[in-house]
């Protein structure tokens, strides 16, 4: 008994058993492997080179990258960036910290365009970070697209409302991500071919300069941009329609312009019944219902009791009594009043500014 006391006290002398080394998880991409400690975190970013890949491949006709791999690890290593991009011994290194809920998937794109672009680098000789700013992060917010598709729809409809960055302020990677994102799709319109886009994108791993590459194409840069912009943004009709938007589409088809024999003149729709006899009203309100049947699947949430409410009225336009119209042009207003008060609330909850988590 003796002795087994004696040896309790010494185990509890020794020095204490190092703990055991953390499993590391790996996915191989091709892309990257992607390695960390954590199996959701290593399986969140793969999944984001995955989507990189088939942009490339699908997009651009690109295949995988020669040897050697890029390792992109998953870790918060002090003194860092949020990705941080490294090469040794022949082999590109690239180091993310996902940081929370709303930086993961943004640093998880950055991380997988930033190891495919120093790929490229490296495979032709230049240094890992000699791409330029814009193409790390229009690459990223192609991966964004892939994986979250209503992010297409989320850029375009801001591209609309939002004043467009300068060239300068997209090629140095300062612009929003918005910018970049169009700024690559125009750009990939103006070459054409897919092995232009794709000789162009490696150019600018390269460190070629896009500006460049832009002037050898048109006059102006600068022009061919803002150009090029408002062209895309009208080339694509949004799949939903934002609360300003739906609301100013509404304004739209309930705005009633006609010309009763002194000029053109703005009709309430209370007081249009009486003049849907003539040829032109008949017209213009079969159009504006086929347009609006056409549209209301379109339209923001908040507004659809409206847009429905007014399509019964149109809809009885022709043959209900003066009575009816006016009662459901009565419930129209109503219901437009309310939704414009919601979506009053709606925006100054959405611009409101909280205070910081403590």
């Amino acid at each position: 008994m003796l002795s087994l006391l004696a040896a309790c006290a010494w185990l509890a002398a020794a020095d204490p058993v190092p703990p055991a080394p953390a499993h590391v998880y790996s996915n191989d991409t091709p892309i990257a492997l992607v390695a960390g400690e954590k199996l959701t975190e290593v399986s969140f970013v793969a999944a984001h080179c995955v989507a990189l890949q088939r942009h490339l491949a699908f997009a651009l006709n690109l295949p995988p990258v020669p040897p050697p791999l890029a390792r992109l690890e998953v870790a918060d290593v002090k003194g860092f960036a949020p990705v941080e991009t490294r090469v040794g011994a022949g082999t590109v290194l690239v180091v993310a910290r996902l940081g929370d809920g709303l930086e993961a998937p943004g640093r998880a794109a950055e991380a997988a365009a930033r190891a495919w672009l120093a790929r490229v680098a490296l495979a032709g000789g230049k240094p890992v970070t000699a791409s330029e700013p814009w193409a790390r992060q229009a690459l990223a917010c192609e991966v964004v697209a892939q994986l979250r598709p209503a992010m297409n729809d989320f850029w375009y409809r801001e591209g609309r409302q939002e004043s467009p960055s300068t060239l300068a302020e997209i090629v140095a990677g300062k612009a929003p991500d918005r910018e970049a994102f169009l700024f690559w799709r125009a750009l990939r319109q103006t070459l054409g071919s897919p092995s232009e886009q794709a000789k162009a994108l490696i150019g600018s791993a390269h460190g070629d300069s896009v500006v460049a590459l832009l002037n050898s194409v048109a006059k102006s840069a600068d022009e061919w941009w803002l150009v090029h912009r408002a062209e895309l943004l009208l080339s694509r009709a949004p799949v939903s329609l934002g609360l300003r938007e739906s609301a100013e589409s509404l304004d739209d088809i309930a705005r009633f312009v006609f010309d009763l024999g002194g000029g053109d003149q703005l009709i309430s729709g209370g007081d249009l019944p009486k003049h849907r006899e003539l040829a032109a009203v008949k017209a213009s309100m079969q159009a504006r219902l086929a347009g609006l049947r056409r549209e209301i699947l379109r339209q923001n949430p908040v507004y659809h009791n409206a847009w429905r409410t007014f399509g019964a009225w149109l809809e009885r336009f022709p043959e209900a009594k003066s009575e009816e119209l006016a009662a459901l042009w009565a419930e129209y207003q109503q219901e437009r009043r309310q939704a414009d008060e919601l979506r009053r609330e709606v925006e100054s909850a959405l611009n409101a500014t909280f205070p910081a988590a403590k």
